[in-house]
């Protein structure tokens, strides 16, 4: 009996030494997990701390330089119609300009496609004609000014822009009035683009656009 007894003790012993085992080995694993987990947050946020996060801020002053408004941009903002129209006019100097000045022209054509969305009408017309021009070798034998005569809007989306255009070449100066008809809608802005977000702020974007010479 006294055996027995010992052997039933022996037994509850190590009944009670795995229980005991068993709940420390269950704690370390959820230890484990929870620093697992801990470190997966931290590195989430120390990729989230470096990431460029740029916020559209804009400022309208007046001709002294006072500051009239101001405040960040929503991603679809109310633009108003003489910001539109300006942009366009804009956009009309940066396509049709032909300096000699290389970095200028550069500068002009990228400021050109800020207002481009890939695969649109506007895309394959502006590809084509800098296709048919080459303003780099143009701008070698001449150079193009633009000068803004008038803006007109036709519908809720679309602009009339009325220019005129000189060309000074080595012995020859000409000029000619110009037209165009240009649709355009409202895109995304991109704020961990540095650039996209210089160049087009307010998310214009050109959708089709028509030149013509105005013949008087």
């Amino acid at each position: 009996m006294k055996n027995l007894h010992k052997e039933i003790q022996g037994m509850t012993a190590i009944n009670l030494a795995w229980s005991y085992l068993r709940s420390r080995m269950l704690l370390l694993v959820l230890a484990f997990i929870c620093a697992a987990f801990g470190f997966i947050c931290l590195g989430a946020l120390i990729v989230q701390s470096e990431r460029s996060n740029l916020v559209p801020y804009l400022v309208t002053v007046d001709k002294q330089g006072v500051v009239l408004n101001q405040g960040t941009l929503s991603p679809h903002p109310e633009v108003p119609q003489a910001a539109v129209a300006s942009v366009l006019c804009r956009f009309v100097q940066d396509v049709r300009m032909i300096s000699s000045d290389a970095a200028l022209q550069t500068e002009a054509i990228t400021a050109a496609y800020s207002h481009i969305l890939e695969g649109s009408q506007a895309k394959n017309e502006l590809d084509t004609y800098y296709r048919s021009i080459n303003p780099f070798e143009l701008g070698q034998r001449e150079q193009v000014s633009i000068t803004i005569s008038n803006v007109i809007a036709q519908t809720g989306t679309t602009y009339q822009i009325d220019w005129l255009e000189r060309r000074t070449a080595k012995n020859n100066r000409s000029e000619r009035s110009m037209r165009a008809l240009i649709s355009y809608e409202l895109g995304p802005v991109d704020s961990l683009n540095a650039q996209g977000l210089l160049l087009n702020p307010l998310g214009i974007y050109v959708q089709d656009f028509v030149v013509s010479e105005v013949i008087a």
